[in-house]
């Protein structure tokens, strides 16, 4: 077991230092007391909306991106669902903060996000990713032709004896 041969005192002063410290990189002012101000709350509380409906629009962005650069992807329902739910989120927000609910902005943008996340995470969307129809075609063609190619010469073959016997018969 490890004892500690420092005093009450030192810790207080150890804690104060990484308050101080762990404010700073928060982005607040470091006020040396362990009491977060209404001003702070507000600093931090703004960011983090910011942030979740940044994060939210950037998410939307690249889905859209996603969809255009594959042609023929089908989005279902439920992707549907959570990116209007994404957009109304933000929406909600952005009327949140108009009207100074900031914390009524920040649920909604918190929402916002994890819709945006969801919709852009969906397995149906990343089994389409991992295989596109180049990569379906190489897969499939070396299976079926082997298969394909002896029936259509057979098909062939029938097509020329019908063909044959029917200008006999004529």
């Amino acid at each position: 077991a490890v004892v500690s041969t420092q005093s009450t005192g030192d810790h207080s002063t150890t804690f104060n230092v990484l308050l101080s410290q762990l404010k700073q990189l928060l982005g607040l002012q470091s006020s040396g007391s362990a009491d977060i101000s209404p001003k702070e709350k507000f600093l931090m509380e703004s960011r983090a909306t910011l942030t979740h409906v940044l994060r939210s629009i950037d998410t939307l962005n690249s889905l859209i991106r996603l969809v255009e650069s594959i042609p023929n992807m089908v989005i279902g329902d439920h992707i549907a669902e959570q990116v209007t739910s994404a957009v109304e989120g933000i929406n909600k927000a952005q009327a949140a903060l108009m009207a100074g609910q900031l914390q009524e902005a920040l649920h909604q943008a918190s929402l916002a996000r994890d819709a945006a996340e969801k919709s852009f995470s969906d397995p149906s969307i990343l089994a389409l990713l991992y295989f596109p129809d180049d990569q379906k075609f190489a897969i499939y063609i070396p299976l079926f032709l082997p298969v394909g190619l002896p029936l259509i010469v057979a098909y062939l073959e029938i097509m020329k004896q019908w063909k044959k016997s029917k200008d006999k018969t004529d």
